[in-house]
């Protein structure tokens, strides 16, 4: 399935504010509506594999409006919708905007000022950073299928110290169970709704599951640094509660030259994987972009190390390298293409692809 979020710097840039609306979309008659919306038509081309079902092209969307409906300054409906493909292709399957469909990945009541926030409804917890920062075409792909936690139902909120020793800090929590509702199917094609019976973590009865994190930026003599340190415990069903920890930074710096570059590295690590007593993960990515006035450019890399304990277990390791460059037109168009070799479970396939990306706000 095609990657949806952080690889472009237009759409990066344009966006920074979505998820923390509050009182700057606001005006004076209420309600009011405003929001954003990305556009994205992207084909990959998987042209060499060591499994040949895995060769095929795929030329497909992904639309995402992200709406507002204002109540007041402070009160406002948070709806981010995506319209992409829901289904995987089947072997050798090559598909040309077949399988889109279009589900609720946000919809959630919110209370928001400058230093405090509170939301209830579906929404993905706070837990890592790169899933959405990494830079490049592919420098999010593993982490978004992996690390990101998407489409949880529960209650969170936060609090902004915008003075500290280190800077300006926030503290997120938040408590949830994975959404097995109706908004977890699809329209247009339905993916079919999450049930409760497939046991995977954070599919509980009622919200059992839990993360904590904290953001820093605008730390003293270290402009344009950012970090995040996230945990996250996900129980489930008769088995056992998965433990999740992430550490990333993020520094955005301009050279002599004009040329702004922005190193990511984030570690996380996964104890009872998949609520499998004897499973633990550790993946690292790193990435580097680059951006020359309209050019970017990014080299990004992820590793991930599964061990299973118990007699015949070891290792395993994957990991994926991509390569990809752009260019952000004055009209808002961008236009990038890319790379990847990924290697999984010792099968190594190299894929191609290009991007076109739009991206405008109301």
């Amino acid at each position: 399935m095609m990657g949806k979020r952080g690889r472009l710097p237009v759409l990066a840039a344009m966006f920074a504010a979505a998820g923390t609306c509050g009182s700057a979309h606001a005006e004076d008659a209420f309600p009011k509506i405003s929001g954003e919306v990305g556009i994205e038509v992207q084909n990959d081309f998987t042209f060499d594999s060591d499994d040949p079902a895995a060769e095929q092209n795929e030329l497909g969307a992904t639309i995402e409006p992200n709406l507002f409906l204002h109540f007041t300054d402070h009160v406002f409906i948070n709806a981010g919708l995506t319209f992409e493909a829901v289904r995987d292709p089947g072997p050798q399957e090559d598909r040309v905007f077949q399988d889109h469909g279009i589900f609720a990945e946000v919809l959630t009541l919110n209370y928001e000022t400058d230093r405090f926030g509170v939301y209830i409804g579906k929404f993905g917890p706070n837990f890592s950073m790169a899933y959405d920062a990494a830079a490049g075409l592919y420098g999010t792909d593993i982490s978004e299928d992996d690390i990101e936690l998407a489409e949880f139902l529960g209650v969170g909120g936060s609090l902004t110290f915008d003075e500290t020793p280190i800077g300006a800090m926030t503290a997120s929590a938040s408590v949830f169970a994975l959404d097995t509702t109706i908004l977890s199917e699809s329209f247009i094609t339905n993916r079919g709704r999450t049930r409760q019976a497939a046991g995977e973590p954070g599919n509980t009865e009622s919200p059992e599951s839990f993360a904590l994190a904290i953001d820093g930026e605008a730390v003293p003599g270290m402009e344009g640094f950012r970090y995040h340190v996230g945990y996250a415990l996900l129980s489930a069903d008769n088995a056992a509660t998965e433990h999740r920890f992430a550490v990333a930074g993020e520094w955005s710096f301009e050279m002599d030259n004009g040329v702004v570059l922005t190193p990511l590295a984030e570690y996380v690590h996964f104890q009872n994987a998949g609520s499998n007593a004897n499973e633990s993960r550790n993946y690292l990515t790193g990435s580097l972009g680059a951006e020359f006035g309209p050019w970017n450019a990014a080299l990004a890399y992820t590793g991930k190390i599964v061990t299973i304990s118990g007699a015949g277990n070891g290792d395993t390791y994957d990991d994926q390298i991509q390569f990809s460059v752009g260019y952000a037109f004055d009209n808002g168009i961008g236009i990038d293409v890319g790379y990847k070799h990924n290697r999984t479970a010792g099968i190594a396939t190299q894929t191609v692809g290009a991007l076109v990306s739009y991206g405008f706000e109301f």
